[in-house]
């Protein structure tokens, strides 16, 4: 990484064939089919993830990969192609904070605002949930890392008393020069390289969970200029073990007949104190979270080619109306169930 530090964007080339080493091993590239590059991304992505083209007969090839490191996923992502593409992401109320890094080819993306230009040598941090576009013209390399909400809450909470009184308040989409960021560059660097090898030692639950926690603060630390001055106590600490439990008791309960005052008993507490937890920790009401489990776990199965009819999906997932699903699916997912199912299908 003294290289990318040193002589700027060409040197990430190094990464490229440290992740391409990766992509090797997960299984042979998509040659030229733009069907099986979108169901490979949508399941990498499991159903969060679309991808299109401007011109499938400039489409030529894509790869990916896949590792875990504790609860983080790092992903490398390899487009050939010679037109205009574009990926579409969902993230729903409890999402993954994810780490997009350039890695041949700059892309554009957005978030609910302007587009934001994001070359080889930066990092684009997206932390906010909702509609998250990535649009590109040409070969791409791109590297995902994505960690889990309930590590950054508590990285958040260290973080936060490292400082004065003030806590990181994220935008949507937050740029990070990595020149300027070169520790953490460095860091990212050395995860790719050990999880080349055949033994790695970040691959370890016990390893991965202390390079999370380490990423983490290195990434916030790189944020600093996002400082919010506000107490500690008004919002990013860790979440009571009350709205763990309701969080916990919708995923588990999604598919039945569920209201307000049913998660609140299952939760331990008030519909008062219910909404205003959801409010003040997720920002978004129990029932937006209960809708985003439901649309979540629908796409899960449309993905992996579960389920059934469309109706029997709705179903299972909560719905009593396959109408309402429909409109919620293509409110979502801009598109939809048929055509999610259509497009895995070939």
């Amino acid at each position: 990484m003294t290289e990318l530090v040193e002589a700027g964007p060409a040197a990430v080339a190094g990464w490229i064939r440290s992740c391409a080493t990766l992509a090797t091993r997960s299984g042979a590239p998509l040659a030229g089919d733009p069907g099986a590059t979108r169901r490979r991304i949508l399941e990498m992505s499991r159903g969060h993830c679309t991808f299109d083209m401007a011109e499938p007969s400039r489409f030529y090839g894509f790869r990916g990969a896949e590792a875990r490191v504790g609860r983080m996923s790092v992903k490398y992502l390899s487009w050939d192609c010679g037109g205009a593409c574009e990926t579409s992401t969902w993230r729903s109320h409890d999402h993954h904070l994810a780490l997009h890094i350039p890695l041949r080819g700059a892309f554009e993306a957005r978030q609910a605002g302007e587009w934001v230009n994001v070359p080889p040598g930066f990092a684009l941090v997206v932390s906010a949930a909702g509609e998250t576009r990535r649009r590109w013209e040409g070969a791409s390399d791109l590297l995902n890392i994505m960690v889990d909400r309930d590590a950054l809450d508590q990285s958040v909470t260290r973080e936060a008393f490292a400082g004065p009184d003030g806590v990181l308040k994220f935008p949507a989409l937050t740029l990070i020069d990595l020149t300027e960021a070169s520790t953490l560059a460095r860091f990212v660097e050395m995860i790719i390289r050990d999880l080349e090898g055949e033994n790695s030692a970040f691959a370890d639950p016990a390893v991965g969970i202390e390079a999370e926690r380490v990423l983490l603060q290195l990434l916030l630390r790189s944020m600093r200029h996002e400082v919010e001055r506000r107490p500690i106590h008004e919002r990013y600490r860790i979440v009571p073990a009350y709205m763990r439990r309701a969080e916990r008791f919708i995923r588990e309960h999604h598919g039945a007949v569920l209201d307000i005052a049913a998660i609140a008993e299952g939760s331990g507490v008030s519909a008062r104190t219910l909404q205003y937890g959801f409010r003040k920790y997720r920002g978004a009401s129990p029932m937006a979270f209960l809708r985003d489990v439901r649309l979540s776990s629908a796409r899960r199965a449309l993905v992996d080619g579960r389920g059934g009819s469309i109706g029997e999906v709705a179903s299972a997932a909560g719905y009593p109306s396959k109408s309402q699903f429909a409109r919620d699916y293509r409110a979502s997912f801009g598109e939809s169930p048929t055509e999610t199912r259509r497009t895995l299908r070939g």
